[in-house]
């Protein structure tokens, strides 16, 4: 904590209890709520409590982030793009890279596994024998090494979760013994324990789509000519389990299936050999429940020549956003059946994206004992890049720095306390316009 920073004044805006102040500061951008950090000692107090963080990001608005490799490079770099979904028909797009040896572990070649409560699982080290839990907004992250003789092991995979109801972050790792063992083996990583323990057989992770955690579980695919059933891993219980598919096995799959997860449903999109330009989504409504399947979602690609699609977000008004074979991002608009641009990779290679929300979970709470590294600063630079109205004309540059206008006496009254703190005037009058403030004011007097 920097000691330089003073106690705020005794003043109205002081016997405002913790639960408002937070409820307050909690509906933000992130980077507006990393500069209130600087106001005074009890504002980062409570920026940096546990509540703060739950508040945050039960309302962080959505966000796509992107790790790509650019051509001849040997780095890879991570755009944070943020979704601001505006009144009506439109939404905007704002976009920040996240620098390596500030924002992220300074590891060349690393490998985006998932992303869990915005923080992120990397895996790195010359033979995948470390593994980094990184919150790239805090600029936090931990490392946790893998055994060096088990590391040139066949199938490894790595995995981050966190109990629905212990709030322990865990690392589940499976992998073939060699390449004639059929039945992979698993271990699980406690943060704060500091060593793997085996949690018997299970089922190879094989491939991770990296939107899949819920509910305490991440999950993926099983299938060879159809989908057979779909795995899962329970954090909780430290347990492998099957989920019933959806009503789709009737062996016509290409081999194109993603899981994801879309407005808090788990789904699934395939595509079948008999109509090769269609895509259908799947939406598991009531988890765990087979009869709870609904094919949600089918659009027609205006390009053929794409092979993958990837649905990352749903939005208002019948939005989605997809991701074409690593290249693009594009919104297609159910209703019209049209497509328009959002974001755009050049002269890039192996390109991944997931649905992903900025959070304030802090490592130095989840990991207290692990070797952490923090950074001091942001390392935050801004990208410019057309903000998509939903339209056909996304033509408007900047960053929206606000989550919507219903913060807008919020941020009235984060600015008329900031510059009364500044200047030690009173915070009285700059606390008036707030309905929350106002009924609280009306209870002190």
């Amino acid at each position: 904590m920097d000691d330089t920073k003073e106690e705020a004044p005794n003043t109205i805006v002081t016997k405002l209890s913790a639960d408002v102040m937070i409820d307050i500061l909690s509906r933000f951008h992130w980077k507006t709520i990393l500069s209130f950090r600087s106001v005074c000692k009890t504002w980062l107090r409570l920026i940096s409590d546990k509540d703060f963080a739950d508040s945050y990001l039960s309302r962080s608005p959505p966000g796509i982030l992107i790790k790509a490799l650019p051509e001849g490079g040997i780095s890879s770099i991570f755009h944070l793009f943020q979704i601001h979904e505006e009144t009506g028909r439109t939404f905007k797009v704002g976009g920040m890279e996240l620098v390596p040896e500030t924002n992220l572990p300074a590891t060349a070649n690393i490998e985006l596994m998932n992303s869990c409560n915005g923080l992120l699982c990397l895996s790195g080290g010359e033979f995948r024998n470390v593994i980094h839990v990184c919150n790239p907004i805090l600029c936090e992250y931990i490392e946790i090494h893998v055994d060096d003789h088990k590391t040139c092991l066949y199938g490894n995979y790595f995995a981050l979760g966190c109990s629905a109801t212990g709030n322990q972050y865990k690392v589940l790792w499976t992998f073939y013994q060699n390449d004639r063992h059929r039945c992979p083996k698993a271990e699980i990583y406690t943060i704060k324990t500091g060593h793997w323990r085996s949690v018997g057989n299970g089922f190879s992770i094989g491939r991770l789509d990296f939107n899949t955690s819920l509910h305490g579980c991440i999950h993926w695919a099983r299938y060879e000519t159809s989908l057979e059933c779909i795995c899962s891993f329970d954090f909780e219980s430290e347990q492998f389990k099957r989920l019933p598919a959806p009503p789709i096995c009737d062996g016509n799959l290409d081999g194109f299936i993603r899981l994801g997860v879309l407005r808090d449903c788990l789904s699934v999109t395939v595509r079948k050999w008999d109509a090769p330009y269609e895509i259908y989504v799947w939406v598991m409504n009531e988890y765990g429940v087979q009869e709870s399947w609904s094919k949600q979602i089918l659009f027609k690609p205006d390009y053929h020549h794409f092979i993958s699609y990837e649905p990352l977000l749903l939005l208002r008004r019948g939005k989605i956003l997809i991701l074409l074979d690593g290249e693009s991002v594009e919104c297609y608009k159910e209703n019209i059946g049209s497509w328009g641009r959002v974001i755009r990779y050049e002269n890039m290679q192996d390109t991944h994206a997931i649905a992903y929300n900025p959070s304030f979970v802090s490592l130095h709470h989840i990991a207290a004992g692990e070797e952490q590294v923090l950074r001091t600063n942001t390392g935050l630079t801004e990208i410019p890049l057309s903000l998509t109205r939903g339209s056909e004309d996304p033509t408007e540059k900047g960053y929206c720095d606000e989550n919507a206008s219903s913060i807008k006496y919020s941020l009235e009254f984060v600015k008329g306390c900031s510059y009364a703190r500044r200047r030690g005037l009173p915070m009285t009058n700059h606390c008036r316009g707030h309905p929350v403030i106002e009924r609280e004011m009306a209870i002190l007097k």
